[in-house]
């Protein structure tokens, strides 16, 4: 059964190559993603075709080209979560006692909540030190 096609109605050149950048450098796999849906689109690959590269529904592509058409973004919006546990302050120093034996941080969280007065899991340490250590925030 042939489905019908939807493309990305209009791209200046000033769009254009902001999507190749996006698609080419940035750190966030969904942008990169959508700039790639955007631009096949805009070169008048079937949406089928697009959904298969880009390893998603058609329904979602379909979406992201009603988006660009509209809006022209691409970001995900802000979304509100639980507010963190600790404070920085508080983050910092479970970071710092979590950095003494950073295989195991399990064996940390008793320190943390003398130090803090507040208990958080071993996961909530283990995203903080994975946080800190990946996020480039290591002076070493």
């Amino acid at each position: 059964m042939n489905m019908p096609n939807k493309f990305v109605k209009t791209l200046s050149d000033k769009d254009y190559q902001k999507l190749l950048e996006n698609y080419q450098t940035s750190n966030k796999f969904r942008v990169r993603n959508r700039s790639q849906a955007i631009l096949l689109s805009f070169q008048k690959y079937p949406v089928d075709d697009i959904a298969r590269i880009c390893r998603t529904h058609r329904t979602t592509i379909c979406l992201w080209i009603d988006k660009w058409n509209a809006h022209q973004k691409l970001e995900d919006q802000e979304r509100s979560g639980r507010p963190p546990i600790l404070n920085l302050e508080e983050q910092a120093q479970a970071i710092e006692i979590g950095l003494q034996n950073p295989k195991f941080p399990h064996r940390q969280l008793g320190k943390i909540e003398r130090a803090t007065g507040k208990e958080i899991s071993a996961g909530t340490l283990k995203r903080m030190l994975k946080k800190k250590t990946i996020g480039g925030n290591e002076s070493s």
